[in-house]
């Protein structure tokens, strides 16, 4: 199950026992707890509606009917929520379809970091050097130490071409990094920003360099330790 139809379906009922539901959530760093913190809110809702019912049946039925009205008017509120999240998400495939004309890699890169804001802010797989330099061996490449504590590395789809996200700390917060193969006209500025972000890149042997980190936070020293310690196999 993606990301996407996950958090949709946690969305609509973070409390189903669905079993392919229940088997997602172990499938990808920070799923559980994400539906934790809905099912939270979903008690502290109950909370809020358990008031004193009244012994008079009319009164009672009155409070169920606008009980039921709420919860249906909450299952729909999530809808929308998940129905906005498909069209951002349309949205970013389309931009990134969209820029696959221009071959900039560098605001594939600023999208790409956006996009996964909610997951690259927490997680922390600890990842040491010999699992890092496990997945940078298939891009030709080595680091001789770890640049920074990496919280993250893993494959991604980089404008169709397979590359690897890493998320790193810096003296200023954490840091993404990708290593991107040169494939076909695809090139990587050398600064690149949005309102939200700002990045620069570095070719070396064989791949792209990318680091980008909000706006006003020093990449420089973090490009200057990557390339210190990136080696060619």
């Amino acid at each position: 199950m993606d990301e996407l139809e996950f958090r949709r379906r946690a969305y609509s009922d973070p409390n189903q026992d669905d079993n392919e539901f229940v088997a997602a959530m172990g499938d990808a760093p920070g799923r559980a707890e994400f539906v934790k913190q809905l099912q939270g809110m979903d008690r502290e809702l109950e909370q809020a509606l358990k008031v004193p019912v009244p012994d008079d049946l009319a009164e009672r039925l009155l409070l169920k009917q606008n009980m039921t009205v709420h919860r249906d008017q909450k299952r729909r509120h999530r809808w929308q929520m998940a129905a906005a999240a498909s069209v951002a998400f349309a949205i970013g495939l389309s931009f990134a379809v969209f820029n696959q004309g221009t071959g900039d890699l560098g605001q594939h890169a600023l999208a790409h970091v956006a996009h996964e804001a909610g997951f690259t802010s927490y997680v922390d797989e600890q990842v040491d050097l010999r699992a890092l330099n496990t997945k940078l061996a298939s891009f030709g490449g080595q680091f001789d130490a770890l640049p920074g504590e990496v919280y993250y590395a893993n494959y991604c789809d980089f404008e169709g071409i397979r590359s690897l996200h890493i998320v790193m700390s810096s003296d200023q917060g954490r840091v993404t990094l990708f290593v991107i193969p040169k494939q076909n006209e695809m090139t990587l500025p050398p600064q690149f920003a949005d309102k939200r972000y700002h990045g620069i890149g570095e070719d070396r042997a064989g791949v792209h360099l990318a680091v980008v980190g909000d706006k006003g936070q020093p990449l420089e020293p973090v490009l200057k330790r990557v390339e210190a310690g990136y080696q060619p196999l």
